[in-house]
């Protein structure tokens, strides 16, 4: 075992040494920027109520026997207070599937956020459309930023670089909420500025047929298709972007590993981050995250 891990770890230090010598130290598996951002003290004003966001879960819960809502952390600033909520659907039956859908850990991606809070409403509303299935879903990891629409936190940490060293607060309530967890099945709701058309990763898989099934649906919805995402290495091939294992571990060497990373390395073999193109209207946008999600979550084959 010692070998294995010394070995492992040699070959990810060559690739980093070989892709500095390239020039390419920028992020394998991400389309956004990265890094830090100087905080934000005054400089910018809220512009969503973190409290309505709130007061939609618990209406939805309240008319269900299914749902339960609980608050795994708050993310805290001077002059601002928000709980990090975990919504959990638990069918009566034994399930047979766990599913995560997490939204907002980029404050500006609004889509993600609106898509997970209607999920926990039709759940509500039907609640034996996942007779068999369980799933846990945190609407905002980011709650300072959605109300401020940044992609920062207060502290200019952008959470979704943050889970190697988890210096952000809210990070480290993520990690801790999801420790000793497994889930079948992880879908984080992004949305990206630079795309022109909506596409998903998918990590260390070896089947592309879901995802080709689900780019096939947003095409058939009217909606264009990303092919050319602002990548260094990555590409994305007809709306996928097929994300090598080694590139999740190389991430986590160079202290930029992102939720989904985080996800594919430690909680399920069953990752996919669904990003949609901001230059759509937020209807559109929020319609096929709905869309994509309905879609994973009711007609997921791990085999495919």
């Amino acid at each position: 075992m010692f070998h294995t891990i010394y070995r492992l770890a040699k070959n990810l230090l060559y690739t980093k040494k070989m892709l500095v010598s390239l020039g390419l130290t920028a992020p394998l598996v991400l389309s956004c920027a990265s890094g830090h951002h100087t905080p934000f003290y005054d400089t910018v004003t809220p512009t969503r109520d973190t409290g309505a966001l709130a007061e939609r879960l618990k209406k939805a819960v309240s008319f269900s026997e299914t749902l339960s809502m609980e608050e795994i952390g708050h993310a805290e600033y001077p002059g601002f207070r928000a709980p990090i909520w975990r919504v959990s659907h638990r069918p009566v039956q034994a399930p047979k599937r766990m599913i995560l859908v997490n939204a907002g850990i980029h404050g500006n991606e609004p889509a993600g956020v609106e898509c997970a809070i209607e999920l926990v409403e039709s759940i509500a509303g039907n609640p034996d459309m996942l007779s068999d299935i369980a799933v846990d879903v945190i609407p905002v990891i980011n709650p300072w930023g959605w109300s401020h629409d940044n992609r920062f936190n207060r502290d200019g940490i952008d959470i979704n670089r943050d889970l190697a060293s988890s210096d952000s607060g809210e990070a480290k309530i993520v990690v801790s909420a999801l420790e000793g967890k497994h889930y079948d099945l992880m879908l984080d709701l992004h949305e990206d500025p630079s795309a022109k058309g909506f596409y998903l990763y998918q990590y260390g898989l070896t089947e592309k047929t879901f995802s080709e099934k689900v780019v096939a649906a947003v095409h058939k919805m009217g909606y264009p298709i990303e092919q050319d995402v602002n990548m260094v290495v990555l590409k994305a091939d007809n709306g996928i972007i097929d994300a090598p294992l080694w590139g999740l571990w190389y991430m986590r060497l160079t202290g930029q590993l992102s939720l989904a990373n985080y996800y594919r390395l430690n909680i399920s073999e069953h990752v996919f981050t669904i990003e949609t193109p901001t230059n759509l209207p937020l209807a559109d946008r929020t319609a096929i995250q709905r869309t994509v999600v309905q879609m994973f979550i009711q007609t997921y084959d791990r085999n495919d």
